[in-house]
């Protein structure tokens, strides 16, 4: 398209791009100036459920090496995929600090980001455990100010 957006919305979906610097960048190409880019997505890497299909239980995409679990998953599934970014709609292993970096070397910059706890872990929450208590993340991104 030529048309620019003033705003694009991405919801469940930075966990599952191969290659979301691009996604970024072509989000960047589509996006007005002064619009915004409004995304949620998860459960991240560190979730106890953040290998989607690969989490039979809590933090078994942790405790199991990729290759046993696409090896369990194939009794199941014959797409033939033989990596977690293969496998039907992806997943790259993404992780909210991998995420803050990602926006940190794009034309992006947070507006509004929050990481949002699991509600029963909410007490237990904080920067230190973020990436094993935080259900989502939701945020605003607003194309980097001229002069940063």
């Amino acid at each position: 398209t030529n048309e620019q957006a003033d705003v694009i919305l991405s919801i469940d979906a930075f966990e599952h791009f191969d290659d979301p610097a691009e996604i970024l960048r072509i989000m960047r190409t589509l996006l007005k100036d002064h619009g915004c880019v409004i995304a949620a997505f998860g459960p991240t890497w560190y979730h106890p459920l953040g290998g989607h299909l690969f989490s039979p239980f809590p933090w078994a995409h942790l405790l199991f090496t990729e290759k046993s679990l696409i090896r369990w998953r194939s009794d199941f599934k014959t797409d033939g995929a033989t990596r977690f970014g293969e496998a039907e709609g992806g997943l790259n292993q993404m992780t909210i600090a991998h995420f803050e970096e990602l926006i940190s070397e794009s034309d992006f910059e947070f507006a509004d980001f929050e990481p949002v706890p699991i509600r029963r872990m909410q007490k237990i929450s904080n920067r230190l455990t973020r990436e094993f208590t935080t259900a989502i993340v939701r945020c605003k991104l607003v194309p980097r100010s001229l002069g940063h």
